[in-house]
């Protein structure tokens, strides 16, 4: 009999009996309930018939009452027993998420046109929801450039290249993976996951995986959750497409990280992956990894120019100093990276936390949402999503709350009938229990004064008894039950929206200079930062006319020797084959390099007169960054310094860029003795 009724349930139904179930013996609020699955309190009571009914089908003692809650008074073998018996019978009616992944992944994986009487029977819906399902896909399937094709007659089919497959396939799999089976899927435990093993071929993936997790130990690399997963699909899907003959075959040379990935899954799967393939991973694992340069590369300026970008549009988006969080700006950078080539790539990815970051964090969400448009506008971006928008503001949230500037602080005041006693028990539990509420004092109810409290801006009033004072209240019990919990809940939600600015941050103090300093360690750092400032030059190189012509002119700016000079054009030149040396954002080519024909760092700007003219792009001078090769780190330190202040500081790069030299080295000077004296920690010795 149950099974007649399990039909009929909603999704939100069938969530509500799996999480009774689930749940220990005891009575739950509806407003518990719906938290715990994610809907509202007024859709946990709309379902609740559908619930009682399948209950009392299925035999089940369950207990409604209004003061105390909800209550499924069942021992726990018989608790298995009724989720055996929901989870039985006929197929489960699926929500609309769960219908389209289904049809998504039917259209994947059928070579010919599909009928949507088909589609609409295997679905069990009509053909217009099917209809509206097939517009929602299509919309869907446009950022990934695969088109979708509807005749009359002939059926429904998809269309597009390999990589576009890839990209569509990668994507479903992520989002139609609840977070426990992702979790094994991870360890290399493939899931009985209808979608999963319709698109996978269950033995390529585990034998990936396998290849994967012996690649990171071998290599002592360790690639994040995330793209883990996505690098273990991708190559799963490249590795099918080349069995079925849809990709082409080709070599690529050994000699870096992706080289030996690629080698290893050629021995292992008897295959030869394609160049473009190859590119992809070393692409791939580089936006993962990092780059192997130390310092320098005009890759990681970039990333550290726009990294500075996000945070200034933060700074002024939220009115708020956030130069102190030395941590904000290196992580930037590290989740920087792999986000540019998931947008450059169109390689979708869902956050779960979305939604809860633009309802719960409002604010924060603005002015994120805010700083990415205004930074893919300055830098040509293609568009970022808002799931990659918010995994942006995880980071800046993540800071703020270190000092409560984003958390809501609503101010509140606590009062008793009877005075102190039972206000103070609960003030007691409200700060453990409500971070985001500041008790700003206990009191009887006869001595709140509403000019006091608007003074104080207080937010609202705490009560154990109904009040009748013209100021916003909410009234609970001093034991603070879960009834309670949730008026508390609705009222910081509407009280919060009524804030206009969020509280001021409390400043991080800057990290003190490290006490165990060592004098050749700031010996040898001085005499590198006295080196490059005293040598500091800018030089214009008259009608350069090419790229060629700016290297050879940096490789005799501090080379006055022929050999010397003609080493580091060697040095920059290879530098150059390793990735291109152009700064979109300083219109500046970056020379850099670690030789033996300096014996200290040096610093150096090229004014192109006229500028050099490329394809799509305007050089209006190259910076010279050289370093010597004698395996001391402290050069490298002080390199490090300089790119950071190139990007940091925008009136450095037009000192150097309009020939102000004195005033480049005045601001390089401000710099080291920021950078160094501030941050910088010589190394600990034993």
């Amino acid at each position: 009999m149950g099974a007649v009724y399990r039909e009929e349930l909603s999704a939100n139904a069938r969530k509500l009996i799996e999480q009774l179930l689930s749940l220990p013996q005891g009575w739950v609020t509806a407003a518990a309930l719906a938290e715990s699955i994610g809907v509202s309190r007024r859709t946990v009571l709309r379902e609740l018939p559908a619930v009682e009914q399948w209950m009392q089908a299925a035999g089940a003692h369950f207990v409604r009452n209004p003061g105390k809650g909800l209550l499924l008074d069942e021992a726990p073998e018989r608790r298995d027993a009724l989720r055996t018996q929901l989870n039985s019978g006929d197929r489960k009616k699926l929500s609309r998420a769960e219908r389209r992944q289904q049809l998504l992944t039917r259209l994947l994986s059928e070579q010919e046109p599909c009928k949507t009487a088909v589609l609409a029977r295997a679905l069990g819906v009509s053909e217009s929801t099917l209809s509206a399902d097939l517009d929602e896909l299509e919309t869907k399937l446009h950022p990934y450039r695969v088109e979708m094709f509807r005749r009359p007659g002939v059926g429904v089919w998809l269309q597009g290249d390999a990589s576009s497959y890839r990209r569509v396939v990668s994507a479903l799999l992520r989002s139609s993976m609840p977070e426990k089976e992702l979790a094994e899927v991870l360890c290399g435990r493939m899931p009985e996951n209808e979608i999963f093993s319709t698109l996978l071929d269950t033995k390529t993936a585990e034998k990936v995986w396998a290849v994967l997790q012996q690649f990171e130990q071998e290599e002592q690399l360790h690639l994040p959750d995330a793209g883990f997963l996505a690098l273990a699909i991708h190559c799963t899907l490249t590795i099918q497409q080349l069995r079925q003959g849809s990709a082409p075959r080709g070599l690529r040379p050994a000699g870096n990280h992706a080289a030996r990935l690629v080698a290893a899954l050629n021995r292992a799967f008897g295959l030869t992956l394609p160049p473009e393939e190859a590119q992809y991973l070393e692409l791939y694992l580089s936006a993962y990894l990092g780059a192997e340069d130390p310092w320098g590369s005009a890759q990681e300026m970039e990333l550290r120019n726009l990294e500075a970008a996000l945070i200034r549009e933060m700074e002024k988006a939220l009115h708020t100093d956030l130069s102190g969080y030395t941590s904000l700006r290196d992580d930037l950078y590290c989740h920087l990276r792999p986000m540019l080539l998931r947008v450059e790539q169109n390689i979708r990815t869902e956050n779960p936390q979305l939604d809860t970051i633009r309802t719960a964090y409002p604010g924060l969400w603005k002015a994120t949402r805010t700083a990415c448009d205004a930074v893919q506008q300055q830098f040509v971006l293609p568009a970022i999503s808002d799931d990659e928008a918010a995994y942006l503001a995880m980071h800046f949230g993540a800071v703020l709350e270190q000092n409560a500037m984003f958390r809501l602080l609503l101010r509140v005041v606590v009062a008793c009938p009877l005075g102190m006693g039972s206000s103070r028990f609960l003030a007691s539990r409200l700060g453990n229990e409500f971070p985001s509420l500041q008790v700003e004092g206990c009191c009887s109810v006869r001595e709140l004064n509403t000019a006091d409290l608007r003074r104080r801006k207080i937010d609202f009033i705490i009560s154990t008894v109904p009040l009748e004072l013209d100021y916003p209240a909410v009234c609970i019990s001093p034991s603070l039950l879960e009834p309670d919990r949730a008026v508390l809940k609705d009222a910081i939600t509407r009280y919060s929206q009524n804030r206009a600015e969020p509280e001021p941050a409390v400043q991080p103090v800057q990290d003190a200079p490290h006490a165990g300093s060592k004098l050749q360690y700031y010996a040898r750092l001085t005499r590198s930062m006295t080196g490059l400032l005293e040598h500091l030059t800018i030089q214009p190189v008259k009608v350069p006319g090419s790229r060629a012509a700016l290297i050879h002119a940096a490789a005799q700016l501090f080379c006055p020797q022929e050999a010397d000079a003609r080493l580091v054009e060697q040095q920059l030149r290879r530098r150059e084959t390793l990735g291109d040396t152009y700064i979109k954002s300083l219109y500046a080519l970056l020379l850099h390099c670690r030789t033996s024909a300096v014996k200290d760092c040096r610093l150096g700007y090229l004014q192109a007169q006229p500028p050099v003219y490329e394809p799509g792009r305007i050089v209006l001078g190259a910076l010279v960054l050289l370093a010597p090769d004698d395996g001391n780190g402290v050069p490298v330190e002080v390199m490090q310094n300089v790119s950071g202040q190139l990007i940091e500081t925008p009136r450095l790069m037009e000192a150097l860029r309009t020939g102000q030299q004195q005033e480049a080295a005045d601001l390089l000077e401000q710099g080291f003795d920021r950078g160094f004296f501030a941050d910088c920690k010589p190394p600990h010795t034993k």
